[in-house]
């Protein structure tokens, strides 16, 4: 991780927010730079304190456009492509929770870094037909609440703020997944009490 965020860092004084966006566009769609563009926004943050939001918006914009050639490409696959990916008996569930719980499934993702994966939740969005519009939404709300914390951060924190990220990241990631899963299957326990026998 930490040969990463130096090789960014010597990349990104040239780059500044278009540099942010490319990262962001690749990230979310070819390949995979894990904390890549999260490390670049602090970096630039601390550079260029007043402009946290500038990068924190160029990289949204990056995840949004990436995001999209993966959901038309499960899109135009539709059915055919839930087919290849997902079989057996449960699998018609695991499609009907999604379709009803969808903006939630990529927006709560998008928001947690990794080893959270986004990838898969946007293919079933294409997959389910869910509308464009509300993938577009579900991914401003997650990626923005995540790069705009992490320009808030920088700008408060400055380096201890990446050396947290190196340190905790992934750590992080699991931990709040597993407080969402937590409350998740706490909220599932509620309504299954309440309903009638």
């Amino acid at each position: 991780m930490h040969g990463l965020v130096t090789a960014v860092r010597a990349w990104a004084d040239g780059a500044g927010a278009a540099g942010v966006f490319i990262v962001a566009v690749l990230d979310s769609s070819v390949m995979a730079l894990p904390n890549a563009t999260d490390a670049l926004i602090m970096y630039l943050t601390i550079q260029r304190p007043a402009l946290w939001w500038y990068y924190a918006g160029a990289a949204t914009a990056g995840a949004v456009l990436g995001s999209l050639p993966l959901y038309l490409l499960a899109k135009r696959g539709g059915e055919a492509f839930l087919a290849r990916r997902l079989s057996g008996p449960r699998a018609a569930a695991a499609v009907a929770w999604y379709r009803q719980s969808a903006f939630a499934a990529i927006a709560v993702p998008a928001f947690l870094p990794p080893p959270m994966p986004l990838k898969i939740f946007v293919l079933l969005a294409g997959a389910t037909a869910l509308a464009p519009w509300r993938v577009v939404m579900a991914l401003v709300l997650g990626r923005g609440l995540r790069h705009g914390l992490e320009g808030l951060l920088a700008m408060r924190y400055r380096d201890g703020a990446i050396t947290a990220l190196e340190r905790y990241g992934a750590t992080g990631a699991v931990v709040m997944m597993a407080a969402l899963a937590a409350v998740g299957l706490g909220v599932y326990a509620w309504h299954a009490r309440r309903e009638p026998a």
